[in-house]
């Protein structure tokens, strides 16, 4: 069973990377391309349409629906959560993005120093107008967020989760790292992902999560925003204060979590028969090899020596 939701979701994530390639090539012969890289807002919306939906949402959609009668849990974890609560979750979630957004950072400028290398990524045009940054913000921020958590943790993390959550939550960041593309965004999108997990299996609602990853990518958002209208060095202090106030009540809210013994969880696991090295051998190997192939070879096409 394992092996097969791997085998649908190394599908799902091929489709991604084919469904993303085969309309980006299309931008040339419809004579759209320099629309595409001179309009930032043509750029935003075809984010929205091309990657969120079409590569993301209907590829999963599609793999749920193949192994509709696999979900022993809800599609969509549904539990209600008093708005308090949910609120003290999504700072204690920022606040773990926030730290992991800093880990990384350090991790590959130390890399980037040792060996003289530079990993680029693909950029984003930055917005120009207001109009330009009202789309921004919903393509780079709310958009990304509802249709990775409905493929990740709703589509995919509640396929797996009969089989252990921590196995679960696990599984599904590695596909998360892997729709990004190379291994530097791999890394920082596989711990967002346990955190995102983690809080999902733990809430048993998909609600925290859709806000930690919307106000996490609103970060760079609001930098970018406030870089538009009022310059660089005011955007930087922003970003600083944000994280100051990200850190502070996440802690706040960690604390309280940790006294009321809200943060821990026992992972109940039905299988009895399979170990934990036994699942994410199943799940990893075959069907995951070509997804993480094709993630080192990008990763190597965005290396430069410097």
């Amino acid at each position: 069973e394992i092996r097969m939701m791997s085998l649908s979701m190394g599908c799902a994530i091929i489709a991604y990377l084919v469904i993303q390639l085969t309309i980006s090539a299309l931008l040339i012969p419809l004579g759209l391309y320099d629309l595409y890289t001179d309009n930032p807002v043509f750029q935003y919306a075809f984010t929205i349409l091309a990657v969120s939906f079409a590569s993301v949402a209907v590829p999963f959609g599609i793999m749920a629906l193949v192994n509709r009668k696999n979900y022993t849990s809800p599609i969509i974890p549904n539990q209600r959560l008093k708005a308090s609560k949910a609120v003290v979750w999504i700072c204690f979630g920022m606040l773990c993005c926030v730290a992991a957004n800093i880990v990384v950072s350090l991790v590959i400028t130390f890399f980037e120093e040792l060996f003289g290398l530079k990993f680029n990524g693909g950029e984003i045009t930055e917005p120009d107008s207001v109009f330009a940054c009202v789309m921004y913000l919903i393509g780079v921020s709310i958009i990304p967020a509802i249709c990775e958590e409905l493929a990740m943790r709703c589509f995919s993390l509640q396929l797996l989760r009969k089989y252990g959550k921590g196995f679960g939550v696990v599984a599904v960041s590695i596909v998360f790292g892997l729709l990004h593309g190379n291994v530097v965004q791999f890394i920082f999108a596989f711990i967002i992902g346990l955190v995102l997990g983690y809080v999902t299996v733990r809430t048993d609602s998909i609600v925290p999560a859709i806000f930690i990853h919307a106000l996490n990518n609103g970060m760079s958002v609001v930098q970018s925003v406030v870089n538009y209208a009022a310059g660089e060095d005011i955007a930087n202090t922003v970003t600083v204060l944000m994280y100051l106030l990200w850190v502070a009540v996440g802690i706040i809210s960690g604390i309280y979590l940790l006294v009321k013994k809200d943060l821990f969880f026992k992972d109940k696991n039905k299988d009895s028969v399979l170990t934990a090295g036994q699942k994410f051998s199943a799940f990893l190997f075959p069907w995951m090899l070509i997804p993480m192939l094709t993630l080192i070879a990008f990763t190597l096409a965005t290396i430069e020596k410097v």
